[in-house]
């Protein structure tokens, strides 16, 4: 009996994001609802510690108004950046500057991932944080101190200095607007070919027969249009705001023409339009102040923790925004926004529950911008299928193969086909190829 030993199989670990389970007190905050949080807020601000602080000037209350940098809502800062480069040794790379500031570096973080071995979450973070800088260096801010504070101090917050970004963001614009109305290129093609951010600078020229170069000059324009645009959240004294609070409204979707695009408005007299800025006593406080300022810090929290899932879910849907199209709506699974913000997934699962935004096509729950594999899927047949076939611009209904490639190349979601046939299979609307096959037969006659 002769037996052969094969080689030990190499197995690599991959890095993860360790995220821990946040305190107790910081989960009660989140569990409670739009409206429990802003009764939380006002019995907060009545408490007569509250007012002691305020006129000691421990406590401040920092109102937004105009258009407010996006960075102010992000969570990093310098520290945090180079300490992401130390822990994977990026900077021993050859080559890493010009990686990471190259103006299509956000749309080839998989690739990045894999070449400098760290996790997709970290990265996209890293490369936003760079996106940032590259602005600051080319004197889109003329003020770098004020970028990039973290909201878990909210010592640090300040009112920014915007008009530079206005003004450059209107240049933007024009630009942009003028080369899609020289090109004749109409709103449905722009989000189709340039919003979707899965086109071919080839597979658009050769679609649309417009030369290479003109494409390459409208997606540069458009990146510096949705660079500006995610620094940009506009805060508004709108009577639009003024509802119930039982809607549970967040902010509120705009969407804007010539070019198309769409922007975030919080409304100012809301609890998302200010923070509280805290100083370090030179005093002794009483238990009960020390208890005060920590909640204080807690409602900052939760307010940059649900901005910063209401900001990750309109650039991941921002093709759905800007069009209304509900074909453009991606898969994004819960799991997926808690390795992107690097949180405890029960953590976003709280941040998600109850709370909405509006968009023109109504109010939706941010839950229901979670959409699973099975809901794209479903829209394919029901939709995209019925509509192509009824146009005569294909005479055959979708194979599950033709499906997984679909969901590969325009929704950058790698699946097999016979998982599509399983979801499928799981969809009462959508019957076997061969019954679709048949109606589509009948229509063609």
């Amino acid at each position: 009996m002769q037996i052969s030993i094969r080689p030990r199989p190499i197995v690599t670990v991959r890095p993860e994001i360790k995220v821990h389970r946040p305190p107790e007190e910081y989960i009660d905050l989140l569990n409670k609802n739009e409206t429990e949080f802003r009764r939380l807020i006002s019995d907060v601000e009545s408490n007569s510690a509250f007012e002691k602080l305020m006129q000691e000037g421990l406590v401040k209350k920092i109102n937004f108004k105009g258009r407010v940098p996006y960075h102010l809502y992000q969570e990093y800062q310098d520290k945090q950046f180079v300490e992401f480069l130390q822990k994977y040794d990026i900077t021993n790379r050859i080559g890493w500057e010009e990686d990471f500031f190259h103006k299509d570096a956000r749309r080839k973080v998989k690739d990045l991932a894999i070449k400098y071995k760290v996790p997709n979450g970290e990265l996209r973070k890293s490369l936003e944080y760079c996106r940032h800088l590259k602005l600051t260096w080319e004197g889109l801010d003329d003020d770098p101190s004020n970028s990039f504070i973290s909201l878990d101090n909210p010592e640090n917050f300040r009112s920014p200095a915007v008009q530079n970004i206005t003004s450059q963001s209107t240049e933007s614009l024009e630009n942009l607007s003028k080369l899609l109305e020289d090109n004749s290129i109409s709103e449905d093609d722009f989000t189709e070919y340039f919003l979707s951010g899965s086109q071919d600078p080839y597979d658009i020229a050769r679609e649309l027969d417009i030369d290479l170069d003109t494409i390459q000059e409208i997606l540069e324009a458009l990146e510096e249009v949705q660079l500006l645009s995610v620094m940009q959240v506009n805060v508004v004294d709108d009577n639009d705001f003024q509802r119930e609070p039982k809607t549970q409204i967040i902010a509120v979707i705009k969407r804007q023409k010539n070019p198309p695009r769409a922007e975030i408005q919080i409304d100012s007299t809301q609890q998302y339009g200010f923070r509280y800025e805290i100083s370090d006593p030179d005093i002794n406080l009483a238990k009960e102040e020390i208890a005060l300022i920590e909640k204080l810090r807690m409602i900052n929290q939760r307010r940059a923790l649900t901005f910063r899932v209401i900001n990750f879910i309109y650039d991941f849907q921002y093709p759905y925004f800007v069009s209304g199209n509900e074909l453009y709506l991606k898969p994004l699974s819960q799991a997926q926004i808690s390795k992107e913000m690097g949180e405890h997934e029960s953590t976003i699962s709280r941040i998600l529950k109850n709370k909405s935004i509006e968009t023109p096509e109504g109010i939706f729950n941010l839950k229901f911008f979670c959409q699973s594999k099975k809901d794209v899927i479903k829209r394919l047949i029901t939709i995209r299928e019925k509509t192509e076939i009824a146009k005569d611009l294909r005479n055959k209904p979708f194979s599950d193969s033709e499906m997984a490639d679909i969901l590969e190349k325009e929704y950058s979601t790698k699946i097999s086909r016979r998982t599509v046939t399983y979801y499928r299979n799981k969809i009462k609307e959508t019957p076997k190829f061969y019954t679709r096959k048949r109606k589509a037969d009948d229509h063609n006659l």
